[in-house]
């Protein structure tokens, strides 16, 4: 089963390429060489089949594509980027020969036997399927991750989703805290509720981020997410409804960089200095100092010394132990004293 431990970092970041391929396996696979370069650990697509999701055709959806306002036909736009099933062998191997991860959203169970059977470990449940429990317990049977995507459901249908995951009987389960707005408004991230999740459901939680910028992604790595999620464009000016909110190559270098450098400062929970603090207490720390020159055989009194930098000497707590001890050798004045200085 696959981990989210990894040897790079602990964080995981996926690059949602979703429809922004636009249904050209040539920009399929640039997109992946893009994110790989960026610095993610894995790609996403999603395997769909417009009849699984939509029985009406008459229905539009209004976007925005190279600045302007466009509507169109929701089956059209969906037809139009549907990823066809000779690219998964092909695209799954080209992650593999660069070292990401490959994965994509399925929207029946076909299309995760699909997945499976190309080898992927881990499978994405979108918000909008949240609720197709039939499904979420086929993937849960597979052993296989299951990432559930939570954006717009309230506490009970997340319950459902996991339970019906866990019925399965085999897969782990990753729960992703969503907003489904594009881009996010800042008051509507809502952050506290991947806390919320974590707590209700005791399993590991991240981040689709559906925001401009990294800044929502650094709180998320803040408050202890273990994946994220963020949608990528090779051109913000590429047609379809996508691209103009995703971040394109060097949005997602730099997000990429925030996220590791939000990660490095988070640190680890023990109680010890750092390891430049272990070199940099020798000099900025106080120890006991010889305050004259001190000759061999002589006792210590307590004017002997001062408590002063640097810090290479022995612990001011040390004193009351070496007053009244004789010295072993001679020390020069501003010595910092040691225990082998003393019989």
């Amino acid at each position: 089963m696959f981990s989210l431990e990894k040897d790079s970092s602990g964080f995981f970041i996926i690059a949602e390429v979703g429809l922004n391929h636009n249904g050209d396996f040539g920009l399929a696979v640039k997109s992946i060489a893009a994110a790989a370069k960026a610095g993610v650990d894995a790609v996403k697509f999603q395997n769909y089949r417009t009849e699984d999701f939509l029985f009406d055709r008459s229905l539009t959806y209004t976007y925005l594509s190279k600045g302007k306002e466009i509507t169109e036909s929701l089956w059209d736009i969906c037809k139009r980027c549907e990823m066809k099933r000779e690219w998964l062998p092909e695209l799954k191997k080209i992650c593999d020969d660069i070292g990401i991860v490959f994965l994509s959203t399925p929207t029946s169970e076909s299309g995760v036997k699909d997945l499976i059977d190309v080898g992927v470990e881990m499978i994405k449940n979108g918000s909008d399927y949240l609720t197709h429990l039939p499904l979420l317990k086929y993937m849960g049977t597979t052993g296989k991750t299951v990432i559930i995507s939570t954006g717009m459901a309230d506490e009970f249908e997340v319950q459902d989703a996991v339970d019906a995951v866990r019925s399965g009987g085999t897969s782990s389960i990753v729960l992703l805290h969503c907003t489904s707005s594009y881009p996010t408004k800042a008051a509507d991230v809502n952050l506290n509720r991947m806390l919320a999740l974590r707590e209700r459901f005791n399993l590991p939680v991240g981040f689709s981020d559906h925001t401009k910028g990294s800044a929502a992604a650094i709180q998320a790595v803040a408050l202890g997410a273990c994946m994220l999620e963020k949608h990528f464009t090779l051109d913000n000016n590429l047609p379809g409804p996508d691209h103009w909110f995703s971040a394109n190559p060097s949005d997602l270098e730099q997000y990429v960089s925030d996220v590791r450098y939000a990660e490095m400062r988070m640190g680890t929970k023990k109680i010890e200095p750092t390891d430049i603090e272990k070199i940099n207490r020798k000099e900025f720390r106080l120890s006991l100092i010889a305050s004259r020159n001190l000759a061999a055989g002589e006792k210590l009194s307590t004017q002997d010394f001062v408590i002063s930098k640097p810090g290479s000497g022995l612990a001011p707590k040390d004193a009351e132990k070496i007053v009244g001890r004789g010295i072993a050798l001679n020390i020069k004045k501003g010595t910092p004293l040691q225990w082998e200085h003393f019989e």
